[in-house]
């Protein structure tokens, strides 16, 4: 589990925010009464959560680069939503329509997942959100060093690259 303190730019205003990824592998028997057990946790304590496939997560920075542009895309109403978790899933995608932002969501079956717990207000103690997320899911959680050093497998590599249409020239330009 990460948490991370960030701050937004100089010239904007100020802008703490706390951020908790969970990650690990889950059994989701029904994708609906997942997420919703999801929100119940985020409305008991008035953060955003957001669930996604981890094998189309390029690592821990990755998410914290979504979870920053959806939150300064919120607060200077350039969002496509209303909605802060679903924003973080379109950054993550790294795609502006809704439908194929999806899928990078969970789907059923016994699936390695990244669960983004974000406090804007940066208040919060985030470490109780996750306990209640790791005894409600029954998430096995894993390191994101974990996740990152995946990378190293070639099939994630390649579903990644393939998700986000990655040719191998850019990987040659901009690196691993």
């Amino acid at each position: 589990m990460v948490n991370s303190q960030k701050k937004g730019r100089s010239q904007e205003k100020e802008h703490e925010f706390n951020c908790t990824i969970v990650a690990g592998d889950v059994s989701i028997s029904n994708v609906a009464d997942f997420l919703s057990g999801l929100k119940a946790i985020a409305h008991k304590y008035a953060v955003t959560i957001q669930a996604m496939n981890a094998e189309l997560i390029a690592g821990e920075e990755h998410i914290k680069s979504a979870v920053k542009k959806a939150i300064r895309a919120m607060k200077s109403k350039r969002g496509i939503t209303s909605d802060l978790g679903l924003e973080i899933l379109l950054y993550a995608s790294g795609r502006r329509q809704i439908e194929r932002a999806l899928e990078m969501g969970v789907t059923e079956g016994k699936k390695n997942v990244a669960i983004i717990i974000v406090d804007e207000k940066g208040e919060k103690d985030l470490e109780v959100v996750a306990e209640e997320v790791k005894s409600k899911t029954g998430i096995e959680e894993v390191s994101l060093q974990e996740l990152e050093s995946e990378l190293s497998n070639s099939n994630k590599k390649e579903r990644i690259k393939e998700f986000f249409s990655i040719t191998e020239d850019e990987i040659k330009a901009a690196g691993e």
